[in-house]
C-alpha cells in the first residue's frame, strides 16, 4: 500500500490581540453575519494587509489606552507573520495595533466582507450569479 499523501493545512495560532472591546464586538458581529469568526476575519485582512491590498491610516491617538481587553483568535500563522513584516516596516507599533485598525477599518465600512479580494469601486451594481443561479458572496475587499 502506498503512503498517504499529506493534506496541506493553514497551520493557525490561538492569539490574544488587546483590541477595542466595542470594535472588537461590532467587527465580530459582521464576521457572523458572513457566518465567519473574528479569526478568520483577522487571518484575510492581515493576509490582504500583508498583499498591500488593504492598507490602514496610522492612529493619530495612542491605541493602547483604556477599553482594551485581550480577545483570543485563531489566526494563519503566515498571515501573521507577513503582517507583521509590513506592520513593522510602516512603524505601527504592535500587531495588537493592527488589528484593531483593520478591525476599526471594517467596522467603519472602508474593508467589508465577501469572497473575493476585489475593490467596492471595481464590483458592478448587479449581483453574479453563478450556474446554479445563487448569487456569489464576495470576501474582504478594500473601499476605494
Amino acid at each position: 500500500m502506498p503512503p498517504r499523501k499529506k493534506r496541506a493545512t493553514l497551520a493557525r495560532t490561538t492569539r490574544r490581540p488587546y483590541v477595542d472591546d466595542a470594535t472588537w464586538d461590532s467587527a465580530d458581529a459582521i464576521a457572523a453575519g458572513d457566518a465567519l469568526t473574528v479569526g478568520h476575519l483577522l487571518t484575510v485582512l492581515l493576509d490582504r494587509y500583508a498583499a498591500g491590498v488593504v492598507d490602514v491610516p496610522l492612529p493619530e491617538e495612542d491605541v493602547r489606552a483604556g477599553g482594551r481587553s485581550g480577545h483570543l483568535a485563531a489566526i494563519e500563522d503566515a498571515a501573521w507573520a507577513h503582517a507583521d513584516e509590513r506592520r513593522d516596516r510602516e512603524g505601527i507599533q504592535s500587531m495588537s495595533v493592527l488589528c484593531e485598525l483593520l478591525l476599526r477599518e471594517t467596522v467603519a465600512g472602508h474593508v467589508s466582507a465577501g469572497l473575493d479580494a476585489a475593490p467596492r469601486a471595481q464590483q458592478t451594481t448587479e449581483r453574479r450569479e453563478e450556474s446554479a443561479g445563487a448569487a456569489t458572496p464576495s470576501l474582504f475587499h478594500s473601499a476605494a
